[in-house]
């Protein structure tokens, strides 16, 4: 059997360990061949594949297993959407066929493993592995590249909280984390963070200056970790005086009301929430910028070299999703649930996982705000 590696969407630790793995395993075990194919599903409706196409076997395997990111690149391309869908899947299928491929091993969060399901429902076997720093997707309790994020920034952060306490400030990390606060949480949690902003739960910019300033006032400093998917109450008296024609802060009402961008799979392209959480706070408490500190350390945690248990989650997965495609499985998705490695269909994998699933009482006692 040969099979064809793509990696898509955004990067992150433990990539490179499961297309490791699956090549020991599979050359080992079923004398299987391998290639990756570069900017996953872009690539693989180019005109010219041939270009995107790198020969992988156990030397390869040797050399990557604990590297960082992923050795094929990525790209956001939607092969299935309006603007696509009429020319990329047939596109995709000619070059698999050209190439001798007979299966996939896609890696990937929300977006690539919808599109592995456009390609097992036009019937080429594929199997996906899940993978994002936000750890948001259903049927698997992580991601790979999730615990090796939350690491990073959990020192990163306890740096930062060391700083605002020596020089009496207030402090704003901002991670990623579109929809789901997994990674805001676990990192705030981690570093001992005052408050967590999640996107999961609304919450009053009022309060939170109230909040914030109660906190300043009994301790000398406060630390916030905010997701970037956070959203605002625009009928809240401090957004509004925000957008106000006479705002004080100009760049505050700018990011406030400017057009975001959209990626190809719809998704608003986010990145800001801390300066704004920034900004309001001196807005609210009357302070200048100097007291409220930010940092966004959000594409830093992508190309962290994987941790230990990243390295370990990415070789079960990449066994795993081999020996699912030699018993002619397709349509599945890769996951662990406690230690157990499982499998679930694509489908199922789709919904958001998020904080909801957590208890609201335990949340807010960790810090949650809401």
């Amino acid at each position: 059997m040969k099979i064809a590696f793509v990696t898509g969407g955004g990067d992150c630790a433990g990539i490179n360990s499961a297309i490791a793995r699956a090549i020991c395993h599979g050359e080992t075990k079923y004398k299987n061949t391998y290639i990756g194919v570069k900017k996953v599903f872009e690539g693989l409706a180019a005109d010219d594949v041939e270009n995107y196409v790198i020969e992988l076997d156990s030397t390869n395997a040797l050399k990557i297993f604990d590297t960082p990111s992923t050795i094929l690149g990525s790209s956001r391309f939607a092969p299935f959407s309006e603007k696509n869908r009429s020319w990329a899947p047939d596109k995709m299928l000619n070059n698999l066929k050209k190439l001798g491929v007979d299966a996939i091993i896609a890696t990937g969060g929300n977006d690539t493993v919808s599109t592995a399901l456009g390609v097992h429902e036009i019937n080429f076997p594929v199997i996906a592995i899940p993978k994002s720093i936000d750890n948001d997707i259903s049927g698997t309790d992580w991601m790979l590249g999730a615990h090796t994020a939350i690491d990073y920034a959990v020192k990163s952060f306890k740096s930062t909280s060391v700083s605002a306490e020596t020089h009496a400030r207030i402090s704003v990390n901002e991670v990623m984390g579109r929809k789901a606060g997994w990674l805001a949480f676990f990192a705030g949690t981690g570093s001992g963070a005052d408050i967590i902003l999640v996107p999961e739960k609304k919450f009053s910019l009022t309060a939170l200056v109230q909040r914030v300033k109660e906190l300043n006032d009994k301790k000398g400093y406060v630390n916030i970790v905010v997701s970037e998917g956070i959203n605002f109450n625009q009928s809240d008296p401090l957004f509004q005086q925000a957008v106000a024609d006479n705002a004080a802060d100009n760049i505050l009402k700018a990011m406030l009301t400017e057009q975001p961008e959209i990626d190809p799979h719809g998704n608003m392209k986010l990145g800001g929430a801390g300066v704004i959480i920034q900004r309001f706070l001196a807005l609210g408490l009357g302070v200048g910028l100097s007291r409220v500190r930010q940092s966004n350390i959000g594409f830093a945690l992508r190309g962290l070299p994987p941790n230990a248990f990243d390295i370990n989650l990415g070789q079960r997965f990449g066994r795993t999703a081999v020996n699912l495609l030699r018993e002619n499985k397709s349509g599945l998705m890769v996951g662990i649930r406690g230690m157990e490695i499982v499998t679930v269909p694509m489908r199922d994998a789709l919904p958001q996982y998020t904080l909801e699933a957590m208890n609201e009482d335990e949340l807010k006692d960790l810090g949650v705000f809401f």
